[in-house]
């Protein structure tokens, strides 16, 4: 099979995780859209449709969840280089531009930097679907740990 399928199934089944096995929990109350995926380009990208229980006090999507989309997408992306590995955040760096209103949707598009034997290096952008204009960007750091040995 060749890295863009591997890439295509591998979403796949992370869709289900997040949105089926764990419906309950965080990930699933995101409810993650699968949007695309390039093996070639290292990248991957993930909508998460605003909902009520996001907003914050003025009405915006709450930068919590936006950190969460961000950690969800990237953390998927690290997973994917990992393989069977566990691939727990290390550091998660994120700049808010501009707010999310209600009825939009963020896409959240990671690319992998780096990928080694011990550490992935992926940097991030959100854009509203509504406006396609940036609304947060960042970078983040997986641990890629050997679950065979530690």
């Amino acid at each position: 099979m060749d890295g863009q399928k591997k890439m295509e199934a591998y979403m796949e089944k992370t869709m289900k995780e997040n949105n089926v096995v764990q419906k309950d929990i965080l990930n699933g109350m995101m409810r993650s859209e699968n949007v695309s995926c390039s093996y070639e380009e290292k990248t991957i990208t993930l909508g998460f449709p605003m909902q009520p229980w996001q907003a914050n006090r003025v009405g915006f999507m709450h930068g919590g969840a936006i950190c969460t989309a961000f950690d969800i997408t990237m953390a998927a992306l690290a997973r994917f280089y990992a393989r069977e590995n566990f691939a727990p955040t290390v550091s998660l760096d994120l700049k808010y531009i501009r707010p999310v209103k209600m009825g939009d949707t963020v896409l959240v598009t990671a690319k992998a930097l780096s990928s080694g034997k011990r550490i992935t290096q992926i940097a991030c952008e959100a854009k509203s679907k509504n406006t396609g204009k940036t609304v947060a960007t960042g970078a983040s750091i997986y641990l890629n740990i050997d679950t065979t040995r530690e």
